[in-house]
């Protein structure tokens, strides 16, 4: 009973760090943001535009400073019982870090769980919000055109196309289909102002040109109607614009497949599927870590350091995180690596500093 009040009572003392943290992270972060970008905020109602923008951008900045406010708020929590001397009593009782070590861990994984639902539920919606705002009301693009920019080349098995303009469920306009021998070379290449799809891998062409090479000769031949089989169905280009960080699970692994088999680059959408797992759950280790050096022997200035030693945790933390993820889409490391690895190496550094220092 006596063990179970100590978990509690370290527990909302951790969970009130971590507000607070959590709060003040995002709030100077909203304000350097809004200061940065001010100049951009002008026209109509500009006021109403950019409450919701930055109501939108407060959900974004949560998610991300989450990890970096749980390992904080643990320096915090740790240098608190110590200055009051709470610490030491546990000691004097034969009670080791482990029973305070115990509930800020058992805290973070339920924030980092907490973190992973918010991401599918909330964080998507409002990053498209946020995109459209900026775009529609300030005219601010930045990174936009990279993952909104129309996807008009595609690659199949045997097939590679241009579809100019049009979707899958209206049909495509302006088409090249080029089919390709089994030795890679242009075996024929057919123009046509329509192609829409008639069921399973059927598709009709309206109005076009079909040019067939055989050695030097080419054969042309002009239609107004006819049905190809393909490889693909309509379903290969169902391909969803925006960023892969909108995305949920579901979608992300769908995404993934489609645009693997149309020969459309996907590592960057690997990888976030792989973080949305890896990132909520990042600051587990930073915790321990956090927490090992505060109780290392011999410390001074307890809440100074702390903070101290939480930002550059976090600032190495970021540093590897930002390195993976170059090497990963550079093709140097896989993507899977590039998410775990960052973890894995803080996870390591918390391990060697706990058996040092808590004991």
């Amino acid at each position: 009973m006596r063990l179970r009040i100590l978990w509690r009572y370290v527990a909302l003392e951790y969970l009130k760090a971590f507000a607070g943290t959590l709060a003040g992270l995002c709030l100077i972060y909203l304000v350097v943001d809004y200061v940065d970008r001010a100049k951009y905020y002008v026209g109509p109602a500009w006021l109403r535009w950019v409450l919701e923008l930055y109501a939108c951008k407060a959900v974004l900045v949560a998610y991300e400073l989450a990890p970096g406010a749980m390992l904080i708020a643990a320096g915090v929590t740790m240098a608190g019982l110590r200055r009051r001397g709470e610490y030491i009593a546990l000691r004097s009782l034969a009670l080791g870090p482990a029973h305070l070590l115990g509930p800020v861990a058992a805290v973070a994984l339920l924030l980092g769980g907490a973190v992973m639902v918010g991401d599918e539920v909330g964080v998507g919606p409002a990053s498209r919000r946020v995109d459209q705002i900026n775009v529609e009301r300030f005219h601010y693009w930045g990174s936009f055109r990279l993952f909104f920019g129309e996807v008009r080349w595609f690659r199949g098995r045997r097939h590679i196309y241009h579809l100019r303009q049009g979707s899958v469920a209206e049909g495509f306009s302006g088409v090249t289909l080029l089919t390709l021998s089994d030795d890679f070379r242009l075996a024929q290449r057919i123009d046509a102002e329509r192609l829409e799809p008639v069921g399973g891998s059927v598709w009709k062409l309206r109005r076009g040109t079909a040019r067939t090479l055989a050695g030097s000769t080419t054969q042309v031949e002009r239609f107004e109607e006819r049905d190809i089989v393909l490889d693909e169905d309509p379903t290969a280009f169902r391909i969803i614009k925006g960023r892969p960080e909108q995305l949920a699970l579901h979608d992300l692994r769908e995404q993934i497949d489609l645009r693997r088999n149309v020969g459309l680059p996907a590592e960057r959408w690997v990888l976030t599927l792989y973080n949305k797992l890896a990132y909520p759950l990042g600051g587990l280790p930073g915790v321990l870590l956090a927490c090992a050096l505060t109780l290392r022997p011999g410390r001074r200035s307890f809440l100074t350091s702390a903070l101290a030693e939480g930002f550059v945790i976090i600032i190495g933390y970021w540093a590897l995180l930002v390195v993976f993820k170059a090497a990963a889409l550079a093709g140097m490391v896989s993507p899977a690596l590039a998410a775990w690895g960052p973890m894995a190496l803080v996870a390591g550094a918390a391990v060697a500093a706990l058996r040092r220092f808590a004991r």
